[in-house]
């Protein structure tokens, strides 16, 4: 799932937030937040399928950003899947920092990302679209001065463009993104290259380009993001990713980059089943 960092407040917003935590422009999962999940659907005339996934990586990265705190995350979700809809809930652990209440005593900001969501898959000729809404939720956030859950819909289509390579287009909106900062657009491109079967492992190469649109009368912020890597399938149910994050035109009102969006490679390994 969806990997990164949600939204970066106002100037008078960000000092409070970033002392609790480093939000930034804002998917998980997912990793929701989040992450991205890899969702199959099953055929017409079937019943649901049920899924399970569970997954530890070295630093949670959504969209460029660390959530973590550039620390390791234990991540995992439910899935329900019948025809072409699917449901499901995605957790990850998070670290926004800690804040002091009125009489000295320190709390966690954040340590809990749960994501809900619930989605559609059609396909037409060689295209499939995946329609998605996803709720971002932080229970248990203490000491933000703005509500840190949020809504956010993506539309998204692919197709295999050439033998072994797959496109894609997905589009995120948020009507008012983490932080109360309003809407936000993130546009995200991608391409993914399956390198055959070497015994039981499958690797493929895939890489990922964005842009990212926020409200700056509110707090939000433009900048790109990207990232590349290697996933290796094998045994059937395990996945192993090994990806480098990086941002580029984060502007100096988002604060600085060292140890929240600067380049940084991730590893990461699934069970799904």
């Amino acid at each position: 799932m969806t990997w990164q960092m949600k939204r970066k407040p106002s100037a008078g917003r960000a000092a409070a937030l970033l002392a609790a935590a480093a939000i930034a422009a804002s998917s998980a999962a997912p990793v929701a937040g989040a992450a991205e999940w890899d969702t199959e659907v099953t055929e017409a005339g079937n019943g649901p399928r049920f899924s399970v996934n569970a997954g530890y990586a070295s630093d949670y990265r959504y969209r460029g950003f660390t959530q973590t705190r550039e620390k390791p995350a234990l991540q995992g979700g439910v899935e329900v899947a019948w025809r072409r809809f699917y449901a499901g809930v995605w957790a990850s652990n998070v670290d926004f920092g800690r804040v002091a209440d009125a009489l000295g005593r320190w709390h966690d900001a954040a340590d809990l990302e749960l994501d809900t969501y619930l989605g559609l898959k059609q396909t037409f000729g060689p295209f499939e679209t995946d329609l998605r809404v996803t709720y971002y939720a932080y229970p248990g956030a203490f000491g933000l001065p703005q509500q840190p859950d949020y809504l956010e819909i993506k539309t998204g289509l692919s197709r295999e463009i050439v033998s072994a390579v797959t496109a894609d287009l997905q589009i995120y909106y948020s009507p008012d993104n983490m932080g109360e900062t309003g809407p936000n657009w993130v546009v995200e491109g991608g391409l993914v290259r399956k390198l055959g079967m070497f015994g039981a492992i499958a690797p493929s190469l895939s890489a990922r380009l964005a842009y990212s649109a926020g409200e700056e009368a509110k707090g939000g912020f433009d900048y790109w993001y990207w990232n590349a890597g290697l996933s290796t399938i094998f045994a059937d149910y395990f996945e192993f990713d090994l990806r480098y994050f990086d941002t580029f035109d984060v502007p100096a009102a988002a604060g600085s980059c060292r140890n929240r969006c600067d380049g940084r490679i991730v590893a990461r390994i699934t069970f799904e089943n």
